[in-house]
């Protein structure tokens, strides 16, 4: 449950396309992508054991990664250039692996069953290669594999997301894009045993965690320390543009290209945490936040009066929008999106200008993000010295009318000899301590560190109510198990998230409980 509930809007991007699933063509081209991908990765290990180091090319590998989910949107164009530039850092990979080896006298170990592509080559083509890797790829793999491979896919997608974050703060990992070559190159074995998908599986996910510490740090370093804040979800008579997504930076470069121009910016899904950071508090255009939640674009988009810039990695369907006054600063622009070329927003600012905005604006409530250092160390310490029988971590997600539901009957049935620390929904009683930090999981595994120094991950009074599944979620997980997490219970999964069978296989694997009801979940603690 959870995971598409938005039934406080009917309109979600769910409901409005009628499933959330994958369909057959997207599948094809992300697994002969994938191929591409896996291939690469073959011959850049062989060029580092000759210490070469093709950075760009391991950096253009990653992104390709972080951004595979987003096919969906793309024109037939668009999706063969992208082979194309990928199908070409194969060739010239390879190229110097074998010349490399022909100079050193080295035996060369060249890849079987190596794709071809030609500028020939069709999306149709495409497709056809695609449906018979599918094929090809499971019925080499035993019943436990394949579900270890879709689980090590979903961390490799992950890592590759933390990792393009932490390149726009001009930060350079080289040991964990090391790890993402390494798994990939797991799947240009024939044969690979469950043990060692199982290894790598638990080497991404430590490399996932290492990430999201490295992030919360760059976000301190570069917007300050975080606060708490008071956001406005209210609207003023002015132009505007609204920043949907979660890449602060580019939400960072939007201000300072509008600070001497009336013209007002508003934030949109995971960017409300933006507010409770010095450096966009401090800016006179950030006027507020604009929407009901992070997936809800299609509603968000069609009523907002101005420019839209959708950020960096973000997979939003836009499928049925109105285009024109779209923007996105991705490699790559959806069908009917303009692409920002070299941060020069001015494109965006005169779009910003020629909309109608906001004619007369309206009052709503406003939210609290954030949270100060101070008062949260005095919380724990007032948590800890009540000393009570379970506490349960619950979050994050949107707060639908669903989790509230939910956590409304639980909070009614939690004993009182317990308490909460809720990244989620707020019941505002005072064996609840809650925290909005959005969907920010950096900040929330920064957070949980400092819970974990006063009280112990491993205890048995510990419980996670894990109510938001994402491609981040598995190796969160896998995290938590690993570092002694004893009772975790984890919401329904989307489909284009990961496959319903895997989730199930991954769920009895790791010995997690699904999300049902109240009453059974709590009883299921004793």
């Amino acid at each position: 449950m959870f995971y598409n509930s938005f039934k406080n809007n009917e309109y979600n991007n769910c409901t409005a396309k009628g499933a959330c699933s994958v369909s057959p063509n997207i599948s094809s081209m992300q697994e002969v992508m994938f191929i591409i991908l896996r291939q690469i990765s073959y011959y850049l290990l062989k060029l580092i054991e000759f210490d070469i180091y093709k950075n760009e090319i391991i950096k253009d590998l990653i992104f390709e990664i972080s951004i595979i989910d987003g096919a969906k949107d793309l024109s037939e164009v668009q999706i063969l250039n992208s082979f194309s530039k990928q199908y070409l850092n194969l060739v010239n990979c390879r190229k110097e692996y074998l010349n490399i080896c022909k100079e050193k006298k080295s035996n060369c170990a060249d890849l079987k069953n190596l794709i071809k592509l030609s500028p020939k080559t069709s999306l149709a083509t495409i497709l056809k290669k695609g449906d018979k890797e599918f094929i090809h790829k499971y019925k080499k793999l035993n019943f436990n594999q394949k579900y270890y491979a879709e689980i090590l896919l979903a961390l490799i997608k992950s890592v590759s997301i933390n990792l393009s974050n932490l390149y726009d703060f001009n930060s350079d990992f080289y040991n964990i894009a090391k790890e993402v070559l390494i798994s990939l190159n797991l799947f240009n074995s024939s044969r690979v045993s469950t043990e060692k998908f199982k290894e790598q599986m638990h080497e991404l996910a430590k490399c996932d965690v290492k990430l999201l510490e490295l992030i919360s740090v760059e976000q301190v370093d570069y917007f300050g320390e975080l606060t708490q804040s008071k956001v406005s979800y209210s609207t003023r008579p002015n132009k505007a543009i609204l920043v949907s997504g979660s890449n602060l930076e580019d939400l960072k470069l939007v201000l300072e290209s509008v600070k001497n121009k009336e013209i007002d910016v508003y934030t949109n899904g995971n960017l409300l945490i933006a507010h409770a950071f010095p450096y966009f508090k401090n800016s006179k255009n950030l006027i507020g936040h604009y929407g009901n939640g992070s997936f809800n674009t299609i509603l968000d988009f069609a009523t907002f009066p101005g420019a839209i810039l959708l950020t960096k990695n973000e997979a939003q369907n836009i499928e049925y929008l109105y285009r024109g006054r779209l923007f996105t600063t991705d490699d790559i622009a959806p069908k009917g999106v303009v692409k920002i070329e070299n941060n020069n927003f001015n494109p965006l600012i005169e779009s910003a200008i020629q909309a109608k905005g906001f004619a007369k604006g309206q009052q709503r409530n406003s939210v609290i993000v954030g949270y100060d250092e101070k008062t949260l160390e005095k919380e724990i310490n007032r948590i800890v010295n009540l000393n009570p029988t379970k506490i349960f971590i619950i979050g994050h997600t949107e707060i639908t009318m669903d989790v509230k539901e939910y956590f409304k009957k639980f909070f009614s049935l939690m004993p009182q000899n317990a308490f909460a620390i809720s990244f989620s929904y707020d019941p505002k009683l005072s064996n609840v301590l809650a925290l909005n930090l959005v969907n920010d999981y950096a900040l929330i595994y920064r957070t949980l560190n400092k819970i974990f120094k006063k009280i112990p991950i491993n205890s048995e009074k510990l419980a996670f109510f894990l109510t938001k599944c994402d491609v981040n979620s598995l190796s969160n997980i896998i995290n938590l198990k690993n570092m002694g997490a004893k009772n975790i219970f984890l919401s329904d999964c989307p489909p284009l998230v990961i496959n319903p069978a895997i989730l199930h296989a991954f769920t009895k694997l790791f010995e997690i409980n699904k999300i049902s009801n109240p009453k059974d979940d709590l009883a299921l603690l004793g």
